[in-house]
């Protein structure tokens, strides 16, 4: 045999010789091992996660009958969170909400409002009775730039939108829908500062959401910008003329 090809015997020998750390093939193990299979709730709040990056909290699991809050005929009945810190907790990153939801799998999905996310400076929504609701959907889908998610459930249906940065003027924006509340229409801006309102809203999952349950009315496109709290609070005047006229006029005859 030649020096080289003695060398490359040598050489292969060694390579080997030398025994494989456990620790290498364990961590192997782990890398080739399926993630742990999750229910379809926590599967559509991880989707959430990664395509809206909105902030995620569980709220109180239903089945169908009852609130987990343990309240009799509970008028939040799937839409409020768990107790505790559930706004400082909530969290909006895949990994988070699989280490949350391993623990409530079947716990509604709910988005946190008043928070920066991507596509709008604030999150916040505006929330109609379903009637005005679907008056504002027929003209803000006439407004292209207007157009964004809105979650239909409860009675209500949630229209997503950027409050912007000024928390002073989130506050002025949510008051002027005081006086649609105070002739007894459920008119309400949620997410302002200070908040007055529960801020957050639940997201359509397959479980139980709620008594009449959760869908999309308007379903979030991936990467869009939410439209600002202006342009669609501005269309709801003429949407409570269209469906409330008697009230609308009663409203707007008052003095300034």
């Amino acid at each position: 045999m030649t020096a080289e090809g003695q060398r490359g015997h040598n050489a292969r020998t060694w390579r080997t010789a030398v025994p494989v750390p456990a620790a290498s093939t364990a961590g192997a193990r782990m890398a080739d091992a399926a993630p742990e299979p999750l229910g379809p709730v926590a599967e559509a709040a991880m989707d959430y996660a990664r395509r809206l990056g909105w902030p995620l909290t569980p709220g109180f699991p239903v089945d169908g009958r009852h609130c987990g809050c343990g309240e009799d005929r509970c008028s939040h009945y799937g839409a409020h969170p768990m107790p505790g810190a559930w706004r400082i907790a909530a969290c909006a990153t895949p990994a988070l909400v699989r280490v949350v939801w391993r623990m409530c799998a079947d716990a509604p999905v709910l988005t946190v409002l008043g928070r920066p996310v991507p596509g709008a400076a604030r999150l916040g929504a505006i929330q109609a009775p379903t009637l005005v609701g679907v008056a504002a959907l027929e003209l803000l889908a006439k407004r292209s730039a207007a157009s964004g998610p809105a979650v239909d459930g409860h009675g209500r249906i949630s229209f997503l939108v950027d409050l912007g940065l000024e928390g002073e003027a989130a506050a002025g924006k949510a008051a002027a829908f005081d006086c649609w509340r105070e002739a007894g229409l459920e008119l309400a801006v949620l997410g302002a500062l200070p908040v007055q309102e529960p801020g957050y809203v639940p997201l359509p999952t397959p479980g139980f959401t709620g008594l009449r349950g959760v869908v999309w009315a308007v379903e979030p496109v991936d990467g869009r910008a939410l439209p600002s709290f202006e342009a669609v609070a501005d269309v709801f005047d003429r949407a409570v003329r269209s469906t409330y006229p008697s009230l609308w006029s009663s409203v707007r005859a008052r003095p300034a």
